[in-house]
């Protein structure tokens, strides 16, 4: 039986927690009741896929393996941090502080490479919402990780299997992505309007 009364929480979502490991800080657990775990069941599936098909953890986070007891299931992952080892902020924390000309250049930079990264290795995001995509700044770039929320939702995933049908969800829900929350935070900061 897992002992989840001591593990630190670091994170907390409609459907399970995120768990600093116990014994490896550089790792994190994610943890649903298994009479409430979709989400998690999904993505463990498909990090389970992406792991068979050898697709580099550049932009999502390393996935490590299943943790289950006879109440949790979850899986074990690379905890996403910065170069000075803590937690980065979410897209919705990054925007929130005035941005200089270089950081915004260096975000939009960031979100292209992601969406390089999701199209060419066709890995399909489930949720693309700004508290799944954290932003990393480094003295040579900005990099913004998917963290949560990757899967097909369908009940058959074809678009996981079916690159011209992932590509095609890909770009939808990305552009979805950028028109609802990124583009109107800086046409807000433009006019000076809170976004």
């Amino acid at each position: 039986m897992l002992t989840v009364d001591h593990w630190d929480i670091i994170g907390r979502g409609d459907e399970r927690n995120c768990y600093l490991h116990p014994d490896d800080p550089s790792r994190c657990i994610k943890l649903s009741r298994k009479d409430k775990a979709k989400q998690t069941r999904r993505e463990l599936r498909y990090f389970q896929t992406l792991r068979r098909r050898g697709i580099p953890f550049t932009h999502i986070p390393e996935f490590f393996g299943i943790v289950e007891d006879e109440a949790l299931i979850g899986f074990e992952q690379q905890l996403v941090v910065d170069d000075q080892g803590k937690l980065p902020p979410n897209v919705a924390q990054y925007l929130s502080v005035p941005l200089t000309p270089r950081q915004i250049s260096r975000f939009w930079e960031g979100l292209d490479a992601l969406k390089a990264y999701l199209l060419t290795y066709n890995v399909v995001p489930c949720d693309l919402v700004m508290s799944n995509l954290l932003v990393i700044e480094r003295p040579d770039a900005t990099t913004v990780m998917l963290i949560d929320g990757l899967g097909a939702s369908e009940l058959i995933p074809l678009p996981e299997y079916l690159p011209w049908l992932g590509g095609r969800k890909i770009r939808r829900k990305w552009a979805k992505f950028i028109a609802k929350f990124v583009e109107p935070h800086f046409a807000a900061m433009q006019t000076g309007q809170p976004s």
